[in-house]
């Protein structure tokens, strides 16, 4: 027989039917998990910070496009190619005055 370490023991107690609160014998319990550190430079932080910021705000005017885009197609026919310079103007202006690729042409 192989041997096998043994990480932890938990028991499920209930007094009724459904449920209960899992109580910890042996060992640490899952939840007990500490938070890893992140590992990165501090030169490159503001870098992060701006290009997680762009990533958010092309998210936002990728889902505003696509819920114009699906409305227009509901409206009219081939409403898509009709609205298409409407809808994507106002999609890109929930990107906060940022324009093509993120580079701010006029301020």
């Amino acid at each position: 027989m192989a041997k096998e370490d043994v990480k932890s023991v938990t028991v499920l107690q209930s007094d009724d039917d459904f449920g209960g609160s899992p109580e910890t014998l042996y060992g640490k319990s899952p939840s007990s998990k500490k938070k890893k550190k992140k590992k990165q430079s501090r030169s490159l932080k503001p870098y992060e910070k701006m290009v997680f910021s762009m990533a958010k705000k092309y998210d936002k005017a990728s889902k505003e496009y696509r819920d114009r885009h699906e409305k227009s197609n509901k409206k009219k026919k081939n409403g898509w190619i009709k609205d298409l310079p409407k809808n994507y103007s106002k999609a890109m202006s929930k990107m906060g005055g940022m324009g093509y690729m993120g580079i701010k042409l006029f301020e």
